[in-house]
């Protein structure tokens, strides 16, 4: 990853975006990787890459920060752990935290897993963690990469990743620096924008939202803003052919940049 301009990112008015429902997204995924032949793999390093390129263009360009993820198992966790391979290359200090041994991880996700290990990045199992060694894991840190979970997710968080969402969002509302969301905060229904769980800090805050490749509906609503904070919708490669198919029409969307900041 090239090192980030530190200049304005073109704006689009929240208004004028299509938006897709996760039902939407996961077949348009599947169309564009089964029937387009743009694969998976493809589209998750695209989003590694412009994760990457959000965070950084966050941090107005400064190198040598330190960046944590707290991880889920799928596609969104290795959408995280990917995106701190290409901030470790300008120059972060990053470290992954992950909900489950590595074995438990999705394809993608344990490719993105393995490729850290191979570089040396630290990558820690938060099931062996104690609240209080998460807890230190995450404070004083220049970002925190949110990539628990995705459009996919269904019904309350359970299990370790309702343990991070509670930790990290607790650890927000105490100061922590800013939180960077893979596609919508962890915690947030994506096509209401409601929160999932009625526990207060049920769902992360973030102060950046990088949605990927159209925004999920729910990000649109007035009642998510608390936790979506800036949006930023980036381009993954989805050809609008894919969307096409499901009525959407995103043709020219991304002419005046890969990277657009919602104006709402």
């Amino acid at each position: 990853m090239k090192a980030m301009s530190t200049g304005a990112l073109p704006q689009v008015a929240a208004r004028d975006l299509p938006a897709a429902t996760a039902a939407q997204m996961a077949e348009v995924d599947r169309i564009a990787s089964s029937e387009l032949g743009v694969s998976l793999e493809a589209l998750v390093e695209n989003a590694c890459r412009q994760i990457a390129a959000a965070t950084a263009h966050s941090l107005d360009g400064a190198k040598a920060r330190r960046i944590v993820a707290v991880c889920g198992t799928g596609n969104n966790g290795g959408d995280a752990l990917g995106a701190l391979r290409h901030l470790r290359a300008v120059g972060a200090e990053v470290e992954a935290l992950i909900a489950a041994p590595p074995g438990a991880l999705g394809v993608l996700a344990r490719r993105q897993h393995a490729e850290l290990v191979r570089l040396g990045v630290p990558v820690r199992d938060t099931t062996l963690m104690t609240d209080h060694d998460f807890i230190q894991r995450i404070k004083n840190v220049d970002v925190v990469i949110d990539g628990l979970l995705g459009y996919s997710t269904h019904g309350v968080p359970r299990g370790e990743v309702a343990r991070m969402i509670l930790i990290t969002s607790a650890a927000r509302g105490d100061g922590l620096r800013p939180i960077v969301a893979v596609d919508l905060p962890s915690g947030i229904d994506p096509d209401t924008g409601e929160k999932l769980s009625a526990i207060p800090a049920g769902a992360i805050p973030a102060t950046l939202t990088v949605t990927l490749g159209l925004p999920k509906r729910g990000l649109l609503r007035e009642l998510s803003r608390r936790w979506v904070g800036d949006l930023i919708l980036a381009d993954i490669g989805i050809p609008p052919e894919a969307f096409a198919r499901v009525g959407i029409d995103t043709r020219g969307l991304f002419a005046r940049g890969d990277l657009l900041r919602v104006a709402f």
